[in-house]
């Protein structure tokens, strides 16, 4: 399901900057291993290796952007050829996302792999960027995807509703050798029988998340000129215009200016300008790295002050078995009584740490007083809709722990109260997986999660069956859930059976088909989720 929400943005900023950082020891890389996210449930992530050899319990799994590589999972229980990670940060994964594990006891030169672009919403690039991993190239590298999807949605109760969807992400890097570099995700969605709405407004059909130009001025200095998320402040969100970045060492520094989106249409809107700039530092360390960055900008509506705030981030994994992350903005202005004052008022807080006591067991814990996270672009079902929303924001704590081998059992739990809400949002969250079940050769995960909202007491339990069917080759996964929704206001309730299969193929390194059906009964009512994808690497 498709849906066009809108972003709250109104902001625009000013500039100064001041920033302090410590300097910490260097590391090896290492080779990498490519994987894919095949799965997600809560909290957790599943991912695929053509061979998990060389890759142990408690490593980092990363991914990757035009700055470095990111760490972004840490992986809890491996099979031969599948993950079960937790997240770290604040990145959010989609199924067949790329990401890449550094194999250990490895000798030689490092390998990097061909990368795979993967699909992201618009707002979903990392909050943390780390130094590039290899030496500067001047060779040129183009590599890119188009994907072709369809979404049906099929019942006797509803007209059916039919969506096809195109999307090309690519990057050029040093185009003819030369010191420009180019990227681009854009996104076709229509519906069948609906084509007056594309010719109505263009932009109800086309996203253009990314597209933009880079020019390396010198090996410290570059400038992008376009639309694009810049991963040192990706909570600005895209931005139409120039940006110019300078890197000394470690420390990096830079400014923007350009314009938002359009919150309407995600096209140009030229009224609603901005402007900031940003420093930091980034450095790699013996046990992961360090990251800071300090970002004040302004953002204008038709030439008013919208907005004017400080936007500050840190992310640090120097201690052995331990990474934390943290965020907040203040805000610098409001008007009160059609007056502008210039006061500071904390907007945004948010912090999480994990902490691994031994490959078997590890803790995760957050604190969340962000704005809620607004998806322009997004497939989910009512149930997951849900579990998203009633997980946001509050106090949340996570446990893993794996008894023996093969077999991993988690817990989490989270409170949130705001003083609008009638009651406080509570949310339990459990699953036990057993990675390799005996004749199967397949993986089990039971999961359970139980809520209550401001509005609805609900449960939903679930069990997940995955198999290889052809190693590397043929994947396939058989999915039921049970939901039960009752309201706290009304005398209703409801009540769901979901069952989900799904079959990927992955033809060759180029070429990668998908199918996926879900189907949910309801009070005698059935509904059908078709979803086909079919994805070319170039």
């Amino acid at each position: 399901m498709i849906k066009h929400v809108i972003t709250n943005i109104g902001m625009l900023w000013l500039i100064l900057l001041t920033f302090l950082v410590t300097n910490v020891n260097a590391q090896d890389s290492g080779k990498l291993k490519e994987g894919k996210v095949s799965y997600i449930t809560g909290e957790n992530i599943y991912v695929r290796f053509a061979s998990t050899a060389q890759i142990e319990n408690g490593d980092t799994l990363f991914i990757q952007n035009e700055d470095g590589l990111i760490p972004a999972l840490v992986i809890d229980h491996q099979s031969s050829i599948s993950c079960l990670c937790s997240i770290l940060g604040q990145h959010k994964f989609k199924v067949d996302d790329i990401v890449f594990g550094r194999m250990s006891n490895t000798t030689g030169e490092a390998v990097q792999p061909q990368q795979e672009l993967p699909e992201k919403d618009v707002n979903e690039e990392v909050l943390i960027a780390q130094e590039p991993t290899k030496e500067p190239s001047v060779t040129q590298d183009i590599q890119g995807r188009l994907s072709l999807s369809s979404y049906s949605n099929i019942s006797d109760e509803a007209d059916n509703i039919h969506r096809f969807r195109y999307t090309l992400s690519a990057k050029a890097s040093h185009l003819s050798g030369s010191k420009i570099s180019a990227e681009t995700y854009v996104s076709f969605t229509h519906k069948l029988n609906q084509w007056d709405v594309v010719q109505e407004n263009l932009n109800n059909a086309l996203k253009v998340y990314s597209l933009a130009l880079k020019y390396d001025i010198s090996e410290s200095a570059t400038v992008w000129a376009g639309r694009k998320i810049n991963p040192r402040i990706a909570n600005v969100g895209a931005i139409d215009g120039l940006q110019f970045e300078y890197k000394f060492k470690n420390i990096f520094a830079g400014i923007v200016g350009g314009s938002r989106p359009d919150y309407q249409d995600y096209g140009h809107n030229f009224d609603l300008f901005e402007y900031g700039a940003y420093v930091g530092q980034s450095k790699k360390t013996s046990n992961g790295f360090v990251q800071s960055s300090l970002a004040f900008f302004e953002q204008r509506n038709t030439g008013n002050v919208d907005r004017r705030f400080v936007y500050m981030q840190h992310t640090n994994s120097a201690i052995k078995n331990l990474t934390w992350f943290s965020s907040l903005e203040l805000d610098l202005y409001k008007l009160e009584n059609d007056k502008p004052t210039n006061t500071v008022s904390l907007t945004s807080l948010y912090f999480s740490a994990r902490y691994r006591f031994s490959k078997r067991l590890s803790v995760f814990g957050s604190y969340d007083n962000r704005k809620n996270v607004i998806y322009y672009e997004t497939f989910r079902n009512y149930a997951d809709e849900i579990l998203q929303q009633a997980s946001r924001q509050g106090i949340r704590a996570r446990i893993n722990y794996r008894p023996v081998n093969g077999f991993i059992v988690g817990a989490s739990a989270g409170t949130r109260f705001r003083n609008e809400d009638p009651r406080p949002t509570k949310t339990l969250n459990s699953f036990a997986t057993w990675t390799k079940v005996p004749a199967l050769n397949a993986s089990l995960s039971i999961t359970a999660n139980l809520m209550q909202t401001s509005y609805l007491d609900g449960q939903v339990y679930g069990a997940r069956l995955s198999k290889d069917l052809v190693s590397g080759k043929l994947y396939t996964m058989l999915h039921y859930r049970w939901v039960d929704f009752q309201y706290v206001n009304t005398l209703t309730n409801l009540q769901q059976h979901i069952g989900e299969l799904d079959l990927s193929w992955q033809f060759n390194k180029k070429l990668y088909l998908s199918a996926n059906y879900e189907a949910t009964f309801q009070d005698q009512q059935l509904f059908n989720r078709l979803y086909l994808n079919m994805r070319i690497k170039f």
